[in-house]
């Protein structure tokens, strides 16, 4: 199913940061960098939205973005998210459309919040998009380091190296 899902939606692989993707959406209208805060270093598009679409051999590489960014579930088996926040603490979240069980379909992952995510185990894909505002730059984009990662927040290491590649 998901190699259909990839044709028919014209996925690519996203290899920076794992699974695959379509950018659906760049918002025509941008922010001038004096109106945006002293990090960016350029004009952002107002929003950008793409498909994501992750396997049981693909993840989302822990990373952060100086934007917020929504998670919509649309299709398939549950989503496990890793969020590390500024203050040291953290929050597994589940992603899927199951509501009986406490998931949720939709999810805002605050700007400065390192993320990370992974099917739940036994799962066979999942299709969400994400919306981001301002737009999503690479120039906002980083992928976290696993050593500094698992120093910072150590009650999380296996998920983090579950999440991250290997620190050279």
């Amino acid at each position: 199913m998901a190699a259909q899902i990839i044709e028919r939606l014209k996925l690519v692989p996203l290899t920076i940061e794992g699974g695959y993707f379509r950018e659906t959406y760049r918002a025509e209208l941008s922010v001038p960098v004096g109106a945006l805060p002293s990090d960016y270093k350029g004009d952002r598009n107002v929003s950008t939205a793409i498909y994501y679409l992750l396997t049981p051999e693909t993840f989302s590489a822990i990373h952060i973005v100086k934007s917020d960014e929504v998670f919509h579930f649309y299709a398939g088996d549950p989503i496990e998210m890793l969020q590390l926040w500024p203050d040291g603490s953290a929050r597994v979240m589940i992603i899927s459309n199951d509501l009986a069980a406490g998931h949720e379909p939709q999810l805002v992952v605050p700007a400065g919040v390192w993320q990370g995510c992974r099917l739940v185990r036994g799962g066979e894909w999942a299709l969400m998009g994400c919306t981001v505002a301002p737009g999503f730059d690479y120039a906002d984009f980083a992928l976290g380091d696993r050593t500094e990662l698992i120093a910072s927040y150590p009650g999380h290491t296996g998920m983090i190296e579950a999440l991250t590649k290997k620190s050279s």
